[in-house]
């Protein structure tokens, strides 16, 4: 990343999330004698900013505590490297005017599931100078989650990507997070109909020998921002036609393809792809409690404090919960008497004298006041959800597990649920025991999204966008 920004000698250089330096000591290293007349270090931790410091000793560098999002920036750069903090959207303090200003940098409305790392990337593009070059990594979800549509649409529109490095979800990039990694290289100007470079790679180690060159050359109007980028990062064979999202990609190949997926094409379908799952069905994300150690009890804490059985639902709150590919009345019972967690509190108007005394330690420990619960209209009232005819995993780390609820159970965040727009038992079956198959699993393939040490996650969109053969789409 550094012997990229410092390859033209900048002059002037950022790193807006410095931490402990790293980044600047790799800059002494690639820049030699010719330095930056200017380096200027963010960092919102001061005692980050003592350990830059140290790391920075002999470069013409500047340190000031801020937050880079909400930072007034009056220069631009010919140099920016950073490793952006990854922060959830729903750990995020900003006001919507900051937000605001980000969407005019993008050119669009962001999501606000946008991550921490996405609204960085946006205004590291805005800051690159006429003559400038950036480097930053970051998780590689924005490449297929929803939210990267934006990023994804802006750096296209702007002619600001030069190259996509993507790890293979086997290296561990970022210690301690289970997350694939992906370093975005940008660079302006660029000439007009100068592909992107898709760069794949094992590991760390292969970036000593890299050259952006050497990826995948991509027409940037064959990039669909909408679409999953991921499945294009994989080996690409002699006389392979790419899938770029979109139709009348030209048929290409690499002189020295790096490869991260080499994982088969999906089968073909049994009989005509009608539709898709969400026509004819709506998966939604679990129920999520913001404290599911308050709200999820087992039968000893229902006793211990009197709480009506009345008040409380069946649920399934962990994917180990479900053994089998059908959840039946006898599965929760076992649950039940093995004291796991299986009760999701839902209480009733008006409140119990039991339920009221549990709702007073809720308050006392503070759960009213957590993120999830304080912006409920009533703190304590889960979401409002059927049970889900059926029911898929949210992760795997080979096939994404599909379960028939029998037992009409609720289900938290480690499953979505799936509500066929049918009622019928037996065409509810069939279309399990056809999501359950080997079909289903590569389409399903085709839309996940993989994270470190391989494990895999789907987003409710990625199963409703399952091809659902025709005699399925019409139950009658």
């Amino acid at each position: 990343m550094a012997r990229w920004v410092c390859a033209e000698q900048p002059r002037t250089l950022l790193d807006p999330a410095v931490g402990t330096g790293v980044f600047l000591a790799a800059v002494k290293g690639a820049c030699g004698p010719a330095l930056p007349e200017r380096i200027d270090a963010i960092d919102v931790d001061e005692a980050m900013l003592g350990r830059a410091s140290h790391a920075a000793a002999g470069l013409p560098a500047r340190f000031r505590q801020a937050d880079f999002i909400t930072a007034e920036m009056s220069a631009s750069y010919e140099a920016i490297i950073a490793n952006p903090p990854y922060v959830r959207h729903h750990e995020l303090r900003y006001d919507e005017a900051s937000l605001a200003l980000i969407d005019r940098l993008c050119g669009r409305r962001l999501s606000r599931f946008t991550n921490l790392y996405g609204l960085f990337l946006v205004k590291i593009a805005a800051l690159l100078g006429p003559r400038g070059r950036a480097a930053v990594i970051t998780p590689a979800e924005w490449l297929n989650a929803d939210f990267g549509a934006a990023l994804k649409a802006h750096l296209l529109e702007t002619n600001l990507l030069e190259a996509v490095i993507h790890f293979d979800h086997a290296a561990n990039v970022f210690e301690g997070a289970l997350t694939t990694a992906a370093i975005t290289l940008l660079r302006r100007p660029r000439e007009a109909g100068r592909p992107i470079r898709l760069c794949g790679v094992r590991d760390v180690t292969m970036l000593a020998g890299l050259r952006p060159e050497d990826g995948l050359a991509v027409p940037a109007d064959q990039l669909d921002p909408r679409s999953k980028w991921t499945p294009l990062f994989r080996v690409i064979r002699p006389g392979e036609t790419p899938a770029l999202g979109r139709s009348g990609g030209e048929r290409r190949r690499q002189r020295r393809p790096l490869a991260i997926d080499s994982s088969p094409p999906p089968a073909a379908l049994p009989g005509h792809a009608a539709c898709r799952l969400g026509d004819i069905a709506r998966c939604t994300r679990g129920i999520a409690t913001g404290a599911n150690d308050f709200f999820t009890l087992r039968e000893s804490d229902r006793r211990a404090w009197g709480l009506p059985a009345a008040d409380l639902r069946f649920c399934i709150t962990k994917a180990q919960q479900i053994r089998g590919d059908r959840l039946t009345s006898d599965d929760l019972r076992r649950l039940v008497e093995c004291d796991q967690r299986v009760y999701l509190l839902c209480p009733r108007a008006p409140l119990s004298p039991a339920v009221a005394r549990y709702l007073e330690e809720g308050r006392r420990r503070g759960i009213h006041r957590r993120y999830l619960p304080s912006h409920r209209p009533t703190w304590y009232q889960p979401e409002a959800r059927q049970p889900a005819p059926i029911l898929v995993s949210v992760f795997a780390r080979g096939t994404f597990r599909f379960v028939l609820n029998e037992a009409r159970a609720l289900n938290l965040t480690a499953y979505h649920g799936i509500y066929p727009r049918f009622r019928d038992a037996d065409a509810v079956r069939r279309l399990f025991e056809y999501l359950a198959g080997p079909s289903a699993a590569a389409s399903l393939a085709q839309h996940r999204r993989v994270y470190a040490d391989g494990l895999l996650k789907v987003e409710p969109r990625d199963v409703e966008a399952l091809p659902i053969p025709a005699e399925l789409a019409d139950p009658q």
